[in-house]
């Protein structure tokens, strides 16, 4: 098998992988500790009394908190609006299936990954979340011909 497709990565494209990326991260509310430890901080600082540098430090915990607390409420929009401040953003990404696994070339990146490298695959409501040592990649399902998943699925460990 010999397959090659290709595609922008654009706004589209990144909603895509969050949401399907995500999708797969249990929520839990252990997200909220950190801009709750830094509300903690600032606290303390403000109650503490070491002169000239207890108010500006109190004041700096409480705005990190505030970002951290962004950061999770509109994870989505910051996640993708980071891609698409990124060089490869608007890039076109061509990605080869062979014998030996997938190739993914761009402007920027130029990487294989071998199928016996990928220690799991999960499926997900648009495509697969394919799990490579410690690093996640995300393969839409509508980059491929129906012939190409089903051979990428066959290749996949079980």
């Amino acid at each position: 098998m010999n397959h090659k497709t290709s595609f922008t990565l654009d706004r589209a494209h990144y909603n895509e992988c969050f949401e399907q990326s995500n999708s797969l991260v249990p929520k839990s509310n252990s997200r909220y500790i950190k801009p709750g430890v830094m509300v903690l901080f600032g606290l303390f600082f403000y109650a503490t009394k070491i002169e000239g540098i207890s108010a500006h430090l109190g004041a700096f915990f409480f705005i990190l908190a505030f970002v951290e607390a962004l950061n999770i409420i509109y994870a989505r929009a910051w996640w993708v609006t980071r891609q698409m401040f990124s060089k490869a953003a608007g890039n076109e990404v061509t990605i080869s299936l062979t014998e030996q696994g997938v190739e993914i070339h761009s402007d920027f990146v130029n990487q294989s990954i071998a199928w016996a490298d990928i220690s799991s695959a999960i499926a997900t409501e648009k495509g697969l979340v394919l799990k490579v040592n410690n690093a996640s990649h995300y393969l839409s399902q509508s980059c491929f011909s129906d012939d190409a998943w089903q051979y990428i699925n066959s290749k996949l460990p079980r």
